[in-house]
């Protein structure tokens, strides 16, 4: 078990470094793989995953619309392979999320989806995976896989944190290198978005030390008994629904996920004294919203945890625990680095409480879930019925 914390909070401290020193070269890549590519065959986008790489898509939405100026869809891959791709319009591009590029139901997806036409990308670590051999296009991403062999030849299995960072970037690098080839950014545009994915890289190193610091001091307060919630709009409904899955995943503990708005809407009714209800605020749309949310859940007993900007003391007075994120980073990109608290808490909660990541030390466990995510008969062919 100790093996799995020291490498989950290695691979978190990563980050930084591995998304400033691969924005470029991954982007040169996806310059060369467009540059023969007819853009008419770029209307109309799909990214599909399951996991966190449904959660990667989910972050990319907003960031990969203003930058291709086209309507992009992130769908979770089964409603894709099974309910969408057969009626998957002309001259549409799929990207197919997966890091280790075998899980089933992406793979069926994109296989479907260039079945119809479709480009198709596979946005994953090697060229030698299934992922990659069934799209037309790799987009290559260098991250460490969530399963890992140590020099002793001890598997470890851990929740995702470079992963889903190395997913994301793949599509916002893509992003770019496709809105410059449909005319939609100029060069000064293009170059302010990757100066701002470079400014980006610099804001994860530069909130990783306190945030860990936090997560340490906090951890012991995140008892068993204890209900969390985590709120979250626009891209960081993304950063939200990874939060649930860290705690899945790191402590093998039930958390509830909510759009911004549709807390008061459903987990209002569930919230009291013993709720933790995190509210991710960075300065941006559902701001605002996110600060009625706050009170509400406050005037219920609730503790109130935000991830907001530092220097915010409005946001800062409506919590009761305040993860400062730094300053200056645009909406778009906060997904990046609004998710840094909850791989922390996950990690450090996991290590005060002795659980074991996945609940992987039940062997059963793993094998049933290995089973069920990358042994699964894939569709032949696109199963929508016809109206």
């Amino acid at each position: 078990m100790e093996n799995e914390k020291t490498v989950m909070l290695r691979e978190i401290g990563m980050q930084p470094e591995f998304v400033g020193s691969n924005i470029d070269l991954m982007l040169a890549n996806m310059r060369q793989i467009l540059v023969d590519r007819d853009p008419g065959t770029l209307e109309h986008g799909f990214m599909i995953g399951c996991g966190d790489s449904y959660c990667a898509a989910l972050a990319a939405r907003q960031f990969m619309m203003k930058a291709t100026g086209r309507f992009v869809e992130p769908v979770e891959a089964l409603e894709f392979s099974r309910y969408l791709v057969g009626d998957l319009p002309a001259n549409s591009f799929v990207f197919g999320v997966s890091n280790s590029g075998t899980v089933s139901r992406t793979i069926e997806g994109v296989r479907l989806a260039r079945d119809r036409g479709a480009w198709t990308f596979a946005v994953t670590v090697s060229a030698d995976n299934k992922l990659a051999q069934t799209a037309e296009t790799l987009i290559k991403v260098n991250a460490t896989p969530n399963i890992k062999e140590l020099p002793d030849g001890t598997r470890v299995v851990t929740p995702g944190s470079i992963t889903y960072t190395a997913s994301m970037l793949g599509l916002f690098v893509a992003a770019i290198a496709i809105g410059e080839r449909l005319g939609n950014l100029n060069a000064a545009q293009s170059a302010k978005l990757v100066a701002e994915l470079h400014a980006t890289a610099k804001a994860m190193a530069a909130s990783d030390a306190g945030t860990l610091a936090l997560a340490r001091k906090l951890a012991p307060t995140f008892t068993p008994d204890r209900a969390t919630v985590i709120l979250g709009g626009g891209p960081n409904y993304s950063t939200a629904y990874f939060a649930m899955a860290k705690w899945f995943e790191g402590l093998t503990r039930p958390a509830h996920l909510s759009q911004l708005e549709e807390w008061a809407h459903e987990h209002y009714f569930m919230t009291g004294e013993k709720t933790d209800t995190f509210i991710i605020l960075p300065p941006g749309a559902g701001y605002d919203r996110g600060l009625e949310q706050a009170e509400a859940a406050r005037e219920m007993g609730s503790r109130i945890i935000i991830v907001g900007e530092e220097g915010d003391a409005v946001a800062q007075k409506a919590s009761d625990i305040y993860f400062p994120m730094p300053k200056g980073i645009p909406e778009t990109l906060t997904p990046f680095v609004y998710k840094l608290p909850f791989e922390y808490l996950s990690c450090e909660i996991s290590t005060v409480q002795k659980i074991a990541f996945l609940g992987f030390d039940n062997k059963k466990r793993q094998e049933v879930n290995f089973r069920q995510i990358f042994n699964s008969q894939e569709a032949k062919t696109s199963q929508t019925e016809k109206v």
